[in-house]
């Protein structure tokens, strides 16, 4: 009689520890969703920062595989191009920009040897530390040649939980990207983390 008792104690306790983990995991899961709900909701923030240069934050998406492919093709389709596969992904991060300049500078006369022919065309030349450009004045057009730089800092940190001066644990993964070129604005950015399988 006594072993069927353990025998059936011993169900009861298996019993209990798999609800205890499905429940574990089903909270993981709706803790997930909660702060993927959280990113979508909120609007990327832009920002100057203290040396005048556009900036952006926004709030991590964590997504499964099929997630991703299925609301971010164009993301799977830049790593496919890249000979990368997706399910090998880590973590994507996508962002636009616009580089803006207002250009004022002095048109140049400027003479060339074409073809045997003396002509006289006018030059326009402008540059700063990150943007160039070059243009030369036809008669009825303009030949003009724009390159522009730019580096962009990217940083992932944790925001902790807060209450008052006490912080602890992690409330949300956060990206904030910089741009070194002032004629640059940050229009939108996205940071996805794929969920890892177990």
């Amino acid at each position: 009689m006594k072993g069927w008792v353990y025998t059936i104690i011993g169900g009861l306790c298996l019993i209990v520890l798999s609800l205890w983990g499905t429940n574990r995991n089903l909270s993981k899961e709706n803790d997930r969703l909660q702060g993927n709900n959280d990113a979508l909701m909120e609007e990327v923030v832009t920002y100057m920062d203290i040396a005048d240069r556009s900036a952006a934050s926004v709030q991590m998406l964590e997504l499964k595989k099929c997630e991703l492919e299925k609301n971010y093709q164009d993301i799977c389709q830049r790593a496919k191009d890249l000979g990368l596969q997706v399910k090998r992904l880590q973590a994507a991060s996508k962002t636009e920009t616009q580089t803006k300049v207002e250009i004022q500078t002095i048109v140049r006369d400027s003479i060339v040897y074409k073809d045997g022919i003396l002509d006289s065309l006018k030059r326009i030349e402008w540059r700063d530390p990150w943007v160039q450009v070059e243009g030369t004045l036809h008669k009825d057009s303009l030949d003009l040649n724009v390159s522009s730089v730019d580096t962009l800092y990217q940083f992932i940190h944790r925001v902790p939980h807060k209450f008052w001066f006490i912080k602890w644990g992690t409330k949300a993964i956060r990206q904030e990207i910089s741009s070194s070129n002032p004629h640059t604005k940050i229009i939108c950015t996205e940071y996805i983390e794929l969920k890892k399988k177990k």
